[in-house]
């Protein structure tokens, strides 16, 4: 199987920028865990916690990236990890605390308000904790504030709206907030361009 050019593009693109946001979420990852990360993408992270984890489940509603992720995985060997197609919007298919650690890297912002939370009160039903990596609403003016809105103005139509709507509403702590879910930690990457928030 052959990647799908949407999937090259991002790991050509966007992959490289993220490869300190993905080390600092490594950094709260135990040996002994059993993560679930929905939204993967093309499996970047999950194929980089799965080096370190118990057992990785990476989930996202492409076909197209769990196809181009699952391929991956399969040509590194992987094999404490699984992919799947599944809308994180209900994740009733997993029991009660059926993870140490949710993760959801890059996504928040994409969603619209109402499915951000309604995506983290899921995560929080199966979770011990939740890992949250995502856009700092406090970036610093300069160059890489200005990248990431022309990533993002790039995206379009409601993606970029969302991501609008994410840094006027306050990011990461704005939601978690919303979900009921408690901050216990937070971690600034990319010169202030990124957050990565453990809560529970």
């Amino acid at each position: 199987m052959n990647f799908p050019l949407k999937a090259i593009r991002y790991r050509t693109f966007i992959d490289p920028l993220l490869a300190g946001l993905r080390n600092e979420v490594l950094l709260k990852i135990n040996s002994r865990d059993r993560v679930l990360e929905i939204a993967c993408g093309t499996g970047m992270l999950a194929m980089a916690m799965a080096s370190k984890a118990s057992h990785v489940t990476a989930t996202d509603l492409s076909e197209e990236n769990i196809a181009a992720a699952s391929q991956s995985a399969g040509k590194n060997g992987i094999e404490n990890l699984d992919f799947g197609v599944l809308d994180a919007s209900d994740l009733s298919c997993y029991s009660g605390r059926e993870f140490d650690a949710a993760v959801i890297s890059m996504a928040i912002h994409q969603f619209d308000q109402e499915l951000a939370v309604k995506i983290l009160l899921e995560l929080k039903n199966i979770a011990s904790r939740i890992i949250i990596a995502d856009y700092s609403h406090h970036m610093p003016r300069g160059w890489g504030r200005k990248l990431a809105t022309a990533i993002e103005w790039l995206a379009g139509g409601n993606h970029y709206r969302n991501f609008r709507n994410y840094m006027a509403a306050g990011g990461i702590p704005y939601f978690a907030a919303k979900a009921g879910i408690k901050p216990v930690s937070r971690s600034v990457r990319g010169r202030g361009i990124f957050l990565v928030t453990v809560c529970n």
